[in-house]
């Protein structure tokens, strides 16, 4: 499972545009200089699905490929949710209205995507409770949860610990991996020394022990996949080609590599987060967002291609997540913070070339319309990181533990996998 984040709130509005006339002119109205030409836009041809003709942005020509046949999926209008909320009583709200904590807020709605509980305080995340629950199948000294993102919330467990990569591979602890190590055999010996009669110096010593080890795993299992080195023939046996998309593309790339690696490392199963940032776009929108729409455009479409070469196509599922969504009303050069949002779901297991959850109306004063344009989301979080959780393994019943409140929801599976 590859969580891609977007930080900063991708402008929903203009990733995928409803195109039949009467919808896009709701749209480019609102959308003022920001509405994108429809000549310009990327048709979609999804099958079971009778809501207007859609279209993907511009720069995500290779995504627009992967759904046409069949490999990615878009789920409608997501967003936090207490409890399903209609537009008449997001109208009629009164202070005693469940709704998340501080909404439009980045860090608040972060935090809320994140724990998967909007309406109270939370200290894991919903894929590190899932961790928690699916941690025991493999048999590693490497956390089930990876990220290559940095700290994040949504990999906290209770009991599992997110393992921080970089795209160049492990952190080793500062100093063991200086070119100039003339004291580097010293200093492991004194990071590793049981010979302590310190409660806290042994315990310092069993987590410097811990991470050396675990750095030693991770650097060897990956080797065959990194760059020919002629003083380590173990590595470059199995080159990972370079990936497009900038940053993301190399965190994906490093991703892909620790996928090959899996066995070695005893993994049976593996969360990831990488993040791609910049998608608060208060100006210059529409040329900041074509070039982080063509970063994860390429970025992923290499590494679904990716899956593919190494015969796992149909066991990696790649999902985007984004604090929110973005108002549809144009503030003059860019879009302000919204609430729900579209997201991509891809992967050969993906029931691709469709469209789930309920398509939003895309107009000022809408039925879907919480003011300026944001959309009140017709799926929770908790419906969405409940289908993903149950794809990864998580059984019905261990559901309430992962999203304690998906019980307040309709459906606990959208259907948007077919394997």
């Amino acid at each position: 499972m590859v969580c891609i984040n977007l930080g900063g709130g991708n402008d929903n509005a203009n990733t995928v545009v409803p195109v039949s006339p009467t919808e896009y002119a709701a749209y480019a109205a609102a959308r003022q200089t920001l509405a994108l030409p429809t000549s310009a836009l990327l048709p979609l041809s999804p099958t079971g699905y009778s809501g207007p003709s859609l279209a993907l942005h511009p720069s995500l020509l290779k995504l627009q490929g992967l759904f046409n046949s069949g490999k990615a999926a878009v789920m409608a209008n997501v967003g936090t949710l207490a409890q399903p909320i209609t537009k008449d009583q997001w109208d009629k709200r009164t202070p005693t209205t469940r709704l998340p904590y501080q909404l439009f807020s980045h860090s608040d709605q972060s935090r809320e995507w994140q724990t998967g509980i909007p309406d109270a305080a939370s200290r894991t995340g919903w894929l590190g409770r899932a961790g928690d629950l699916l941690d025991s199948l493999n048999n590693s000294p490497v956390s089930i949860c990876m990220s290559l993102g940095g700290n994040n919330m949504l990999e906290v467990g209770n009991t599992v610990v997110q393992y921080q990569l970089t795209a160049q591979g492990p952190v080793a602890l500062r100093e063991l991996d200086s070119p100039y190590g003339v004291n580097t055999p010293a200093l492991r010996i004194l990071l590793t020394d049981n010979a302590r009669t310190n409660k806290m110096e042994r315990e310092l010593t069993a987590v410097a022990r811990r991470a050396i080890s675990t750095e030693s795993a991770v650097s060897y299992a990956i080797a065959p996949s990194a760059s020919p080195d002629p003083k380590d023939p173990r590595k470059g046996t199995q080159p990972m080609p370079t990936f497009g998309g900038g940053t993301l593309g190399a965190q994906l790339r490093m991703v892909a590599r620790m996928i090959a690696a899996r066995k070695d490392l005893g993994h049976a199963r593996q969360i990831f987060y990488v993040s791609h940032g910049g998608y608060d776009m208060h100006s210059d929108l529409i040329t900041n967002h074509a070039k982080r729409l063509a970063e994860l455009d390429a970025a992923v479409s290499d590494f679904y291609q990716q899956t593919v070469a190494l015969g796992v196509s149909d066991q990696v599922t790649t999902f985007t997540a984004s604090e929110f969504g973005r108002a549809l009303q144009s503030n003059g050069d860019g879009s302000d913070h919204g609430w729900g949002a579209h997201h991509f779901v891809v992967g050969g297991a993906v029931h691709g070339q469709r469209i789930f959850g309920q398509w939003p109306t895309v107009a000022l004063k809408s039925s879907d319309d919480a003011g300026n344009g944001r959309l009140i989301p017709t799926t929770a979080v908790d419906q969405y990181a409940a289908t993903l959780a149950t794809w990864m393994g998580v059984s019905a019943g261990q559901l309430s533990t992962v999203l304690p409140n998906i019980g307040r929801f309709a459906s606990s599976n959208l259907g948007f996998f077919s394997a």
